[in-house]
């Protein structure tokens, strides 16, 4: 019995296929060998065969329904899970209705049904439009523009670092040529050199790790699968934008040091006042270090 059964369908699908029409005769045809009870994997992938296929000026009224009918009974009515539509028939649902890249308005009308009479509805079949898909698709690539920020931080980076490798050489030739002078003047100004580059290389390292997160979190990890996982120090590995914030935040208060430091090189101390704000000044660097080094410690016990 069941191999007339096949033997009719493979007949039908041969003359649907043919034609492309699928007449009142067919279709009744289809509702005599497939019934509700014997639904199975095949007969339901070759209904979806035939409404892909087939277009609606050559199919009869009637399959609409027995079609709808006929995969609600395939999902809901079998043994293992009566009235629920489990994740693998969800995946495979789903696969069959992007078949095409489109939804149909026979396959919303599968869905309502489906929405109206299974105990559960899972969250992968609350389709889209193909509108929606589009707008979706180019929304999430567009998080490409961040390769803008990336490729302009390292540019900027290496722009830095070059300018401050220029001062070091200057430094260091001046250092050459001053260095028997006893000039208090020689001595800070060679001092204020090297200082000024240290707060250069710094505010590259700011760059170089706002391009390196930019990239890990919007476009991609930048680790290669061979490499082994600790190839990056602990800061550099970001994975969130508090990360990200917080490494950016430790190396500023870095920046904002030397510089106050490269600052506090050309003040002139001439009353008590001077050396209070100056005090005043180291105290509250002492504070940031402190909070910097507690919020650390709370994250390494989170």
């Amino acid at each position: 019995m069941k191999n007339d059964s096949d033997s009719n369908l493979q007949d039908l699908r041969k003359k649907i296929f043919a034609n492309g029409v699928l007449d009142q005769n067919d279709v009744e045809t289809l509702m005599n060998v497939i019934s509700y009870e014997s639904m199975d994997r095949q007969k339901a992938d070759f209904l979806f065969e035939i409404k892909d296929t087939v277009s609606r000026e050559k199919m009869h009224p009637k399959f609409k329904d027995f079609f709808v009918d006929s995969i609600t009974a395939f999902l809901l009515e079998d043994d293992e899970s009566p009235g629920e539509i489990e994740e693998s028939e969800a995946r495979w649902l789903r696969a069959r209705i992007q078949y095409n890249g489109k939804i149909d308005d026979i396959d919303e009308c599968l869905l309502k049904n489906l929405r109206m009479k299974s105990i559960n509805f899972p969250q992968m079949l609350n389709y889209k439009g193909r509108a929606s898909r589009i707008f979706e698709n180019v929304l999430f690539f567009s998080r490409y523009l961040s390769i803008l920020a990336v490729v302009g931080s390292i540019l900027s980076a290496i722009a830095i670092f070059v300018k401050s490798s220029i001062l070091v050489a200057t430094g260091l030739w001046k250092f050459c040529f001053s260095i028997t002078s006893e000039n208090e003047k020689d001595i800070e100004h060679l001092l204020s050199i090297f200082v000024t580059s240290v707060d250069m290389y710094l505010f590259a390292m700011v760059l170089v790790i706002f391009g390196m997160g930019i990239y890990e979190l919007f476009i991609n990890k930048i680790d290669p699968v061979e490499q082994k996982a600790d190839s990056r120090p602990a800061w550099l590995q970001i994975s969130s934008i508090d990360e990200l914030k917080s490494a950016l935040g430790r190396v500023i208060l870095l920046v904002l040091i030397v510089s106050l430091f490269k600052h506090s090189l050309t003040l002139e101390y001439n009353s008590a006042m001077d050396l209070l704000h100056l005090a005043i000044c180291i105290i509250l660097i002492a504070g940031a270090l402190l909070l910097a080094q507690s919020s650390k410690k709370v994250k390494k016990e989170e």
